[in-house]
């Protein structure tokens, strides 16, 4: 990456890390997943700033797809997905025994949401928080500072951050925070971010698609 790059990275760490909390103080989402049209418009929002990342990237900052981890997903990067998803998970377990689990992530509640609906939101998250969080997040960090493992660091404080309006600014969130520690090692690691995305919508599609399917 070129020097000239720097602003165009700037500003797309803005738009990355600040949609989120706009959106939220302007009441346009609301906290919490049991409202549909809260729902279908956190996903409209997230393709949209994926959109527009990509815009930065691609057209601006002129990165080949292979800076931001996007190539194929080999089979040693799918098994370390589903070996990561089984860490998070098990990680995640473990810590929710020490904390208050948010009435909104209720099994009930989230079995009330149409299944179509949870499908999208597990698929969006995954292909947009991933791409937001993981590869234009960690490359344009690191690029301003010049260490990925600070990159990964704060890219993951971010992420979890971005839960707080599913857990509240509460211990809670040392659940998301577990998947994202994970996450983070993962992309650091292999660089690739099928493999996050796989990882990522294994651990959603588990708690929001299959165990409610159970309840």
């Amino acid at each position: 990456m070129s020097p000239r790059s720097k602003p165009y990275a700037l500003v797309g760490l803005a738009i990355a890390f600040g949609w989120l909390p706009l959106l939220s103080l302007t009441r346009f989402l609301t906290r919490g997943i049991a409202d549909v049209n809260s729902d279908i418009r956190n996903i409209c929002a997230k393709w949209l700033v994926v959109a527009v990342l990509c815009v930065i990237a691609f057209a601006g900052e002129q990165l080949n797809p292979r800076e931001l981890g996007i190539r194929p997903l080999g089979w040693r990067d799918a098994l370390l997905a589903v070996a990561g998803a089984i860490l998070a998970l098990f990680l995640s377990g473990a810590a929710s025994r020490l904390v208050t689990i948010p009435a909104s992530l209720d099994l009930h509640r989230v079995a009330a949401i149409p299944l179509g609906v949870r499908i999208a939101l597990v698929l969006t998250a995954a292909f947009c928080e991933e791409f937001i969080y993981r590869a234009f997040a960690i490359e344009g960090i690191a690029l301003l500072t010049r260490s990925r493992w600070l990159a990964g660091l704060l890219s993951a404080v971010f992420f979890t951050l971005s839960h707080a309006g599913l857990y509240g600014l509460s211990p809670a969130l040392i659940l998301p925070g577990m998947v994202a520690a994970v996450l983070t090692l993962l992309y650091l690691w292999r660089r690739n971010l099928a493999g996050c995305v796989l990882m990522h919508a294994t651990v959603d599609g588990l708690l929001i698609v299959v165990l409610p399917l159970l309840v």
